[in-house]
């Protein structure tokens, strides 16, 4: 499951970062048409908030694999082990819950969403789909790593980064320091 997990993601990050690159030559083919010829890509903008909206709801797929989210566990984090894991699945099943609520309202909510844009002229039922799209990847990568968020293992790519700058400056400071003391002999 893992392994479906993770080509999933690697498309999403793919996907993340064509949706980038393609904003960024949107922006400046439109700054270059507005100021150098004067004729303004008039769509752009409106596409521009739509991929902002995409990116973001997205890329919270990939925050949550992470275990990058914000989260309230000054508490959780000092109870011993069997408290601290009975408020991780309290607070993973309430993650859960509210995210099946979300893709249950906006599922309700798109085939009402029938008109088209004002200026790109794109359906509004597409744009809005990236919601109960994201939660539903969401859930599922949460019902994957499970075991992490409830034992609370899960770390950000941060705070590995830092774990192993840590573990890497006690190394060298323990080199340094045992190079010191055979100088000295």
């Amino acid at each position: 499951m893992e392994a479906i997990s993770k080509s999933v993601l690697s498309a999403l990050r793919l996907m993340l970062g064509v949706l980038l690159i393609a904003s960024v030559i949107l922006i400046c083919a439109n700054a270059t048409g507005r100021y150098v010829f004067l004729e303004p890509i008039i769509w752009a903008e409106e596409v521009l908030g739509y991929v902002l909206v995409w990116t973001v709801y997205l890329g919270g797929v990939l925050v949550t694999w992470d275990g990058g989210h914000l989260r309230m566990d000054l508490l959780s984090r000092t109870l011993p082990k069997v408290p601290r894991t009975i408020v991780n699945g309290f607070s993973t099943c309430v993650f859960i819950i509210i995210g099946g609520l979300i893709v249950y309202q906006s599922w309700q909510a798109l085939p009402e969403l029938t008109h088209l844009s004002q200026v790109a002229e794109v359906p509004m039922d597409v744009m809005h789909s990236v919601i109960p799209i994201s939660f539903v990847l969401i859930s599922i990568l949460i019902l994957v790593r499970f075991r992490g968020y409830l034992n609370g293992t899960l770390e950000s790519d941060a705070e590995q980064l830092e774990a192993l700058r840590t573990a890497a400056a006690v190394a060298e400071s323990t080199a340094q320091g045992s190079d010191n003391g055979s100088g000295r002999e």
